[in-house]
């Protein structure tokens, strides 16, 4: 499964994700979001926005569940930031939950912090550039991709998560199942990217859901605790903005060669900076979540920045006063560049895409953004590169849409006419001036009540009913026509549609006179027919009668001869 993938089912077509993505990491297809993954950083502010929940986040709590109903040994690595993502737990309430779902040993992940400072505080010692923090995996995306020459700068070090579960596998054995749990997406694809230090990542909204089955059975004794290796206490406040400058170098961003800087389209701004030689820091603390980890997408939106950055450096506090040991193991990582190549279009092919939205000249373009992009060029762009259709365009579909809702409504054989709730002529289309503005009787801001009788009218306003099919006659205007009443309530508007039926009514009269006529006709035919039959019949009759007298005179005839 992908990191962050879309339900089309639940996509509703709003482009909110698009507008929050900063790198535009967003296609639209049919209508549809869909992540760009060459283009993706996995900042999870995708997620986040969606207001349909259409984005998912891979989901590992199944193979976490494997794991710990088998005969290894499951360990958790837990990101620092776990007080301020369970609000209404301590500390050791959260750890003895999470050690009542079967974890036989739970340590921090600011334990691999400890080992990432040392390295980034000595890594700036030896070298000249500019050092970028590489602990953020949303910030190494986002250099490798899309600043490929800083490539260079990241520091060439893995992130804590990956240092802790190094650690854990050579301290445990390479058998062991460790798992990771913290607020952030992108460690799902640093993870498997990796391949060796971390068996599963889940986020802590899925660690959330695994507590709920449990919290209820949790015993108020079984308050959890961390193993012998706790965390250096500035090694825990790693998850905060700034929080990287004081674990390894004691300092905050006062210092001009240190920079904190925490949000992705801030950081963008600072690369930019860097890339144009606009400044040249010592050392870049970079985090893509505004506030740091605390704020981690995956994490708890319940709670101000404020409360969870209070909640860290309270536990931080608790840590230990020195830093742990480290074995010899290699923490090394090279981040190579993977720029990201797209065509770009021409000039003449970004104005002909223009103009299919409507947008002829620089006054056209709106750039109203609501197609998720700053501008209407940077729009053209995507369309060209296949990430976005025409159609996204919001202002032009409104235009068009009325545009065609216009044409529909000019064109209509029908009388169409527009009341507000007074029954005052809002507007009115040129089939209704034909019908009923012969004598001027017909303008706008004029009662209609003036022009006809409303009251089947106001009855149906009164009562927010449809009436359709009503046959009304208006001898004045010579027309005879089938009113249709349309009550729109929530705009106090009534559409009144009449269609003319007058040459109907004529042909219906006419057929029904031929009707008559025919009838008429067909009687008169009868009656002749039947004294036609009966003078026949009374000539049958006749000389039927002649016939009879004269056989019986030939007969009377005939035997007088043969008595002779």
């Amino acid at each position: 499964m992908k990191t962050i993938s879309t339900q089309k089912v639940n996509c509703k077509d709003c482009h909110r994700c698009v507008r929050a993505c900063p790198v535009k990491a967003i296609a639209i297809k049919k209508g549809h979001a869909q992540l760009v993954d060459d283009k993706c950083v996995l900042c999870g502010k995708c997620v986040v926005e969606c207001p349909q929940n259409a984005k998912q986040v891979d989901d590992q709590t199944s193979i976490v569940r494997e794991a710990l109903t088998s005969n290894r040994q499951v360990i958790m690595s837990l990101a620092p930031s776990f007080v301020s993502a369970f609000p209404g737990f301590s500390s050791e309430e959260i750890i003895g939950m999470i050690r009542s779902l079967g974890f036989r040993i739970i340590e921090e992940t600011a334990i691999g912090a400890e080992i990432v400072a040392d390295f980034y505080r000595t890594h700036v010692e030896k070298t000249e550039q500019t050092v970028i923090s590489a602990c953020c995996p949303a910030i190494v995306n986002l250099i490798t991709k899309y600043y490929p020459d800083l490539s260079k700068n990241l520091s060439p070090v893995v992130s804590p998560m990956l240092a802790h579960g190094r650690l854990l596998k050579s301290r445990y054995g390479q058998d062991c199942f460790v798992v990771f749990a913290g607020p952030c997406i992108a460690k799902i694809a640093e993870a498997e990217a990796d391949g060796r230090a971390i068996d599963a990542v889940i986020t802590f909204n899925q660690l959330r859901t695994m507590l709920d089955e449990v919290k209820s059975q949790l015993a108020p004794e079984e308050a959890g605790y961390l193993e012998d290796k706790a965390a250096f206490e500035r090694a825990r406040l790693f998850p905060l903005a700034g929080g990287i400058l004081q674990s390894a170098f004691g300092e905050d961003d006062t210092e001009l060669d240190l920079i904190s800087v925490d949000g992705l389209r801030q950081c963008m701004l600072v690369f930019d900076s860097l890339a144009k030689g606009e400044i040249q820091p010592r050392f870049i603390e970079a985090l893509a979540c505004i506030g740091g980890c605390i704020n981690g997408p995956a994490g708890d939106s319940s709670q101000s920045l404020p409360a969870k950055r209070r909640l860290v450096t309270r536990y931080a506090a608790t840590g230990k006063r020195r830093r742990n040991q480290v074995p010899d193991i290699s923490f090394n990582c090279e981040h190579l560049p993977a720029p990201i190549t797209r065509a770009l279009p021409t000039e003449q092919e970004i104005r002909e895409i223009l103009r299919q939205t409507g947008k002829y000249s620089k006054t056209d373009e709106k750039n109203c953004g609501a197609c998720g992009y700053n501008s209407c060029r940077d729009n053209a762009v995507a369309v060209f590169q296949g990430l976005t259709e025409t159609d996204t365009c919001v202002p032009y579909m409104r235009t068009k849409a009325e545009s065609f809702a216009n044409i529909v409504v000019d064109n209509s054989l029908n009388a169409i006419i527009v009341l507000d709730e007074r029954l005052i002529i809002q507007e009115f289309n040129p089939s209704a001036e034909r019908m009923f503005n012969r004598r001027h009787e017909l303008t706008k801001g004029l009662s209609l009540t003036e022009v006809m009788d409303c009251t089947d009218i106001l009855s149906a306003i009164q009562e927010c009913r449809k009436v359709s099919g009503q046959r009304v006659e208006f001898p004045e205007f010579s027309l005879v026509t089938e009113k249709m009443i349309v009550p729109v309530p929530e705009h106090r508007l009534t559409f009144l549609i009449f269609s003319d039926v007058t040459e109907q009514e004529r042909r219906s009269h006419e057929l029904e006179r031929m009707k008559i006529d025919t009838i008429d006709k067909a009687k008169e035919i009868i009656n002749k027919q039947m004294h036609v039959a009966q003078e026949i019949a009374g000539l049958l009759g006749e000389t039927t009668a002649e016939t009879k007298s004269t056989l019986l005179e030939l007969i009377a005839i005939m035997r007088e001869k043969e008595g002779r």
